[in-house]
């Protein structure tokens, strides 16, 4: 059968997931995949902001304060919510493992939403698994068919910018660049390179970006040096 073309919305939904899992791997964050029910009568609507209660009380209860997160909301039998939790061990304190029990996470989801169905697993890190488990969050649950709703991540936490912008500026600087080598009868500079120096942006490495150092720092953002 003929390979179905992802849209525009699923290209970019798997770039912001494989990116943020990226991100946190890079910076020593623990990652664990979650699905958040919603029982028949209940209220959909309701799912982000109730979402973010339940991380209040991750927070304040289990001490896993800073906690990140992706998630995708669909329509799927009365509305889920498929999560990424990614949280990292404060510099200066004791190693701890980032977990959180499917006994505890579906007593607190079924007292905040009323739902006491929820799904939790550790994320492996590793490219294979970062970029298979990309594919699938999008090819399952970002189509019209799944009724997919939105998309949204914590990207002020410690990234302290939009992703999709900051990418966007770095293909179009590639874009130009590219124009002009095919201009002067130049090869083009690949794509690989394009992501490569995304992925160093992500990891914390300075890169060169137009007569300018750019580095990631934690808490402070995009940290820009002349030359």
């Amino acid at each position: 059968p003929a390979k179905l073309e992802w849209t525009r919305k699923q290209k970019r939904g798997y770039h912001r997931i494989r990116s943020l899992l990226w991100f946190w791997e890079s910076h020593d964050f623990q990652v664990l995949w979650v699905t958040l029910s919603t029982s028949p009568g209940g209220d959909a609507d309701q799912l982000t902001y109730r979402h973010k209660r339940l991380r209040q009380r991750i927070e304040s209860q289990l001490g896993y304060h800073g906690l990140e997160y992706y998630q995708v909301r669909t329509e799927e039998k009365h509305g889920v919510l498929h999560v990424f939790w990614a949280w990292r061990v404060p510099p200066g304190d004791r190693s701890r493992r980032f977990w959180i029990s499917q006994d505890w996470l579906s007593d607190q989801w079924e007292q905040i939403h009323g739902a006491p169905i929820v799904w939790i697993k550790s994320y492996k890190p590793g490219r294979r698994s970062r970029n298979r488990l990309s594919r699938y969050v999008i090819s399952q649950y970002v189509q019209d068919q799944c009724g997919y709703v939105n998309m949204s991540w914590s990207w002020k936490r410690s990234l302290g910018f939009p992703l999709g912008a900051v990418w966007n500026t770095l293909r179009k600087i590639w874009q130009n660049r590219n124009r002009v080598r095919v201009m002067r009868s130049q090869p083009e500079v690949p794509m690989l390179v394009l992501v490569k120096t995304w992925e160093d942006l992500l990891a914390g490495h300075p890169i060169l970006l137009e007569e300018r150092i750019v580095k990631l720092v934690l808490g402070r953002g995009l940290v820009l040096t002349p030359i």
